[in-house]
């Protein structure tokens, strides 16, 4: 298929994305929402097994109104990786007939990075007792927020003709590796056309404490980021929800919105903490504002966690089929962006 024909139909199911969701929240216009967004990181594409895809793919066939936003990594086409055609086809099909998003996830590997024309850093690291000296020869652990402005915007535009190349359609959602930023790498991404991040994450007990000191250190994230947080605009300022207008601003003129990372990650969390920060966010929406909660799995563990998230899902399936005060409606990260935008304009 010629890429410009694949951008079209990335951009016809996005349409009808959007028009879908506008249906079912035009049928509950005066009860306040949580939306619930599934988000696959693409960390180690090579590790990825068969019964990992088939997982995702049960997922997707248990809970049919469930919508992905696959954060995709373009290292597979930089490093050997055995499953990378079945991983491509899949998340095209995810898109294509399920409704999926297919955003971007970079973590700063020497064969990307240098494949993008940037020089190689192996310093500092956010797995380290402390940042001052730490390292990763792998470059896994290394920020993206460590390289200068014009490295960053050669990364990015090394992703997007990767993903225009592979038929992947131009992405929309981002988020680094680590989830750690900068106001700098948020100016970047916004000028290379991406209008969401799905970066902030709670640096507290409930999930960030597993981190490393050093990440805490490097994040970019403090404790104005909560598993409560809801989505915000990002400031020309500040990365943080604390910070105020003016807000930076994408390509459509409107602002870049953050989706915060809220009720994840895989190893951090179980069950029953996704199914009470949900409950969380119920309570916060009864207040009459919407909000929204994020969950999220690594490619490389779908399969070893698909029982946990079948779980949760069907908490959710459930959550959505009742007829509540609060609705809940499955979203991808542009869908969110997209009905905060308009609620914070008052439409």
């Amino acid at each position: 298929m010629h890429p410009s024909h694949t951008i079209l139909l990335s951009l016809v199911s996005l349409l009808a994305s959007e028009t879908g969701l506008l249906g079912e929240e035009s049928k509950n216009k005066k009860r306040p929402v949580v939306y619930v967004t599934m988000v696959s990181h693409f960390d180690r594409p090579w590790t990825m097994e068969a019964n990992d895809l088939i997982a995702l793919g049960n997922l997707t066939k248990n809970h049919p109104q469930m919508r992905w936003t696959h954060l995709y990594n373009p290292v597979a086409y930089t490093t050997p990786t055995p499953l990378r055609e079945e991983m491509e086809a899949y998340v095209k099909e995810s898109r294509d007939k399920h409704r999926a998003e297919i955003g971007v996830h970079l973590h700063m590997y020497r064969t990307f990075v240098e494949s993008a024309g940037v020089k190689y850093r192996t310093r500092p690291s956010v797995s380290a007792k402390q940042a001052r000296g730490s390292s990763d020869p792998s470059g896994y652990s290394v920020p993206m927020s460590a390289y200068n402005s014009d490295e960053i915007s050669e990364m990015l535009g090394f992703t997007l003709t990767k993903f225009k190349d592979q038929g992947l359609g131009v992405p929309r959602t981002f988020c680094a590796g680590f989830y750690t930023t900068s106001l700098e790498l948020q100016k970047r991404i916004v000028a290379g056309g991406y209008t969401a991040s799905a970066a902030a994450f709670p640096p507290g007990r409930e999930i960030g404490a597993q981190y490393a000191p050093s990440w805490h250190e490097l994040s970019g994230w403090d404790n104005s980021v909560t598993i409560r947080s809801a989505p915000y605009r990002i400031s020309q300022k500040s990365i943080l929800p604390t910070s105020t207008e003016p807000f930076l601003e994408a390509y459509d003129g409107k602002p870049l919105v953050e989706i915060p990372q809220n009720s994840k990650i895989d190893w951090m969390v179980s069950a029953k903490d996704m199914k009470r920060i949900i409950g969380l966010h119920v309570q916060k929406a009864k207040g009459g504002e919407p909000t929204a909660v994020c969950l999220a799995i690594h490619e490389g563990s779908a399969h070893e966690h698909f029982s946990k998230y079948d779980e949760v899902l069907g908490h959710v399936d459930r959550l959505a089929s009742e007829k509540d005060e609060v609705v809940v409606l499955y979203a991808t990260v542009s869908e969110v962006r997209t009905r905060f935008l308009q609620h914070w304009n008052g439409n």
